[in-house]
């Protein structure tokens, strides 16, 4: 039997306490409670349906309300587990067997939370635990100075997410997301290197994600980054990300993304040559989009959310009409999925020519996703001129295109 639903709690006081305990009574076979993703209220029913079950659940994905305590033949079963890292610290050593643990979140993690719930007392390894995700509190600086004074008494410099005296391996792990990222220190990562990590989802401010040890982004197939960053930062960013595009890796789909308006730019040489599909939420000049584009060779599906005016490219806008410029270069054969987010619901036409523009760099798209206001008049331009563009005289003009690679705890 499994739980999936969340009841909201009532005036009552102590209600849900005595709603779980009735149907723990009533249902005893219970062996699966699901609350809401991200749910870490202690007050809700799936919390206490959680407590009450734990020993005996094969999933758990709820917030618990108290410390575990022991048991004969805990967690036995357990394969799937969200919990606070509050509740770990406060349940005591080697209390939840790792060896059959698939997928584990821990949720309201502070920066140097404790492994030590976790079984056993040699090397900590998780053999099975192919999902991970840290959902940090707070997002505040967690320093080499922070990490000496966590690590006192004997804790293993070497674990640096979270502490612990033994050795953590991840023999199996290929799915990791982390939420606000508190580190400042490279070191933070060691303890994924060894890990074979396919899907890496990262998200937290740009003084803290900086410090990302780029050697985890070599194996990889799914990157997404979405970085909070201030003004002030904008050149290290762009530096940053020039970094992180230079890295040889297996990357096949990626999302870019930052919170302010102002540009990215992007190395002389991309090492992301696998690259299929790749989603810029960032504000990107038109030209350095393409430039992006065009040390992509296996490119074919591209998304970009903000297009950002820049000074050197007046040369494709003109108010005074529909003046379209004629492309120096093809930037990519490649690419035959576009989405360009730019412009209002009212048409400009400086707007239109610079979407066209793009459209004429990538002569091999098939379809092609902007704002209603500008369809009309593409559609029409390309039609107009279809023997000199005849494939393009051909596009599927969709409402939006879907990264197709993202798994959806990414999202």
């Amino acid at each position: 039997m499994a739980v999936s639903r969340v009841i909201k709690p009532g005036p009552e006081k102590g209600g849900l306490a005595k709603l779980a305990g009735l149907v723990s009574k009533h249902a005893p076979g219970v062996v699966e409670v699901v609350g809401e993703p991200w749910e870490c209220n202690p007050n809700s029913l799936a919390a206490h349906l959680a407590s009450a079950y734990f020993n005996q659940l094969c999933v758990c994905k709820a917030p618990l309300i108290a410390a575990i305590t022991r048991k004969p033949d805990m967690c036995a079963n357990l394969t799937v587990l969200s919990i606070q890292t509050s509740i770990l610290q406060s349940s005591g050593s080697h209390l939840i067997p790792v060896g059959q643990l698939c997928e584990l979140k821990l949720l309201q993690a502070e920066a140097f939370f404790s492994w030590e719930a976790f079984g056993s007392p040699g090397t900590l390894e998780f053999s099975r635990l192919v999902s991970l995700t840290i959902d940090f509190e707070k997002d505040h600086v967690a320093n080499d100075s922070h990490r000496y004074d966590a690590q006192k008494g004997g804790k293993n410099p070497r674990v640096t997410m979270g502490v612990d005296r033994r050795r953590i391996l991840f023999p199996r792990l290929t799915n990791l997301c982390i939420r606000k990222l508190p580190y400042t220190y490279a070191g933070a990562w060691a303890m994924f290197l060894d890990a074979p990590i396919k899907n890496l989802a990262l998200a937290g401010k740009f003084a803290h994600i900086r410090y990302l040890d780029t050697r985890v982004l070599r194996g990889l197939d799914i990157f997404d980054m979405h970085v909070y960053l201030s003004e002030k930062s904008f050149g290290k960013f762009s530096t940053f990300v020039k970094t992180v595009l230079a890295v040889p890796s297996t990357v096949r789909s990626a999302w870019i993304r930052h919170s302010e308006v102002f540009p990215i730019s992007v190395p002389d040489l991309c090492a992301w040559t696998q690259l299929r599909e790749l989603n810029v939420t960032a504000y990107i000049p038109t030209f350095t989009l393409l430039a992006l584009v065009s040390r992509l060779p296996e490119l074919q599906r591209l998304i970009a959310q903000r297009i950002a005016r820049d000074d050197s490219e007046a040369m494709l806008e003109s108010d005074a009409g529909p003046l379209f410029v004629e492309p120096g270069m093809v930037a990519s054969r490649s690419v035959c999925e576009l989405q360009l987010h730019m412009g209002g619901n009212k048409p400009r036409v400086t707007t239109l020519q610079n979407i066209i523009y793009v459209v004429l760099c990538m002569p091999c798209l098939r379809r092609l996703a902007v704002k209603q206001a500008y369809r009309k008049d593409i559609r029409l331009f390309f039609e107009q001129r279809k023997e000199v563009y005849p494939e393009l005289a051909n596009l599927e003009y969709v409402h939006h295109i879907n990264m197709r690679s993202i798994p959806a705890q990414f999202l």
